[in-house]
């Protein structure tokens, strides 16, 4: 307890403190065994850290105490070959979103797979929201606990793969997962890194301004070919998508050179979209329309405000694969392939090949 007394008092006042008394205290209160007591002690420490605005440095090291947990380690994944001309991305959110939406990246995903992208989706239970990747998952019917060679297997046949969070890291799970409900320091790497394999570009969508931030704890674990984004359309509430409202904000690494400055994108110039804001894609009242609403917009039904979150974010997954030259393009083919219907035939070959029924599909579509 004393390392985290002792780290708690320089972080009030103010003082210096180094990486060995960080790593030290955040160890101490992961080994607390009073559920109450390190839940309390661990939000203070993250909050802490936050309002002093941490370093990159300081993030990685929280980050490998947590690894640790589970003796996992991103540095040693195995990168994920499909062939020479063939790019390989994951789609992650931070989640702790200031706006509660629909299930994007998990629908642009899908969207992106019926177009010959290879998109892998890490993704976890809801904590802030109604529905986390996890949860559509299973409500839809996919079976969750495959193993890694039939994941893979399932990825090279329909161009998607699901893997669990927290069936990657469990014990820390089980010390954290559900607690917090807003952007903390481990928000700026923790899910784009918890995937067991590795692929050739990490699209890591972030519900906090500092995109840049988050880029280099990407960095710190190995990743060299990334994008963070983060949208907003006030200035005070973020999403971990590309927007279709207010900016959005993007920085990329390329062979872990960042790719110039801080870029803002904005839809409304950019693709002419009609004027949104975050109401247009806010969630359902429930798990089961949330999910409809996916289904929906897939199967080329949705409402248009739906439809164009889900298309803009496909896009960027086509523009990190190779398959389109830019952001406007990459959306112009979405909006044409979403009204065809094949998104929702993509997920349906997903849940087949997991070895689940359509039987949930059918019947939230039907209700």
């Amino acid at each position: 307890m004393n390392s985290i007394k002792e780290l708690l008092y320089r972080l009030n006042v103010n003082s210096e403190y180094d990486l060995d008394l960080l790593k030290k205290a955040f160890e101490d209160v992961l080994n607390i065994e009073d559920s109450n007591v390190r839940n309390v002690l661990l939000g203070s420490l993250l909050t802490a850290l936050m309002t002093k605005n941490p370093t990159h440095e300081e993030i990685s090291t929280l980050l490998k105490v947590a690894f640790s947990e589970d003796n996992y380690n991103p540095l040693n994944r195995e990168l994920i070959n499909l062939g020479d001309n063939v790019k390989t991305v994951t789609i992650v959110g931070s989640g702790k979103k200031g706006i509660k939406t629909i299930n994007i990246s998990t629908a642009s995903a899908f969207l992106a797979a019926s177009m010959g992208a290879y998109v892998v989706k890490p993704g976890s239970f809801s904590t802030s929201s109604i529905t986390g990747s996890a949860d559509f998952m299973e409500l839809v019917g996919a079976k969750k606990n495959i193993s890694l060679d039939n994941s893979i297997s399932i990825l090279k046949k329909c161009g998607f793969a699901f893997f669990g969070i927290e069936d990657i890291i469990p014990k820390f799970d089980k010390l954290y997962g559900g607690n917090f409900y807003a952007p903390h320091v481990l928000s700026f790497g923790l899910a784009a890194l918890v995937c067991p394999i590795k692929t050739d570009v990490v699209l890591y969508g972030l519900a906090h301004p500092n995109v840049e931030l988050s880029l280099n704890v990407l960095k710190d674990f190995g990743i060299k070919n990334a994008m963070v984004v983060s949208s907003t359309d006030d200035d005070i509430h973020f999403i971990d998508e590309m927007g279709i409202f207010g900016t959005t904000r993007l920085i990329g690494t390329t062979d872990g050179v960042t790719n110039g400055k801080l870029l803002t994108f904005n839809p409304l110039k950019e693709l002419n979209l009609p004027k949104y804001t975050s109401a247009d894609i806010k969630q359902g009242k429930d798990k089961k329309e949330n999910i409809k609403y996916i289904l929906k917009a897939l199967n080329g039904e949705g409402n248009i405000a739906h439809e164009d979150i889900i298309c803009i974010n496909c896009s960027n997954i086509l523009y990190l694969s190779g398959l389109v030259k830019d952001l406007k393009e990459g959306y112009e083919l979405s909006k044409k392939q979403i009204r065809t219907g094949k998104g929702l035939e993509k997920l349906k070959e997903y849940v087949l090949l997991t070895g689940g029924n359509l039987n949930n599909i059918n019947k939230i579509l039907k209700d």
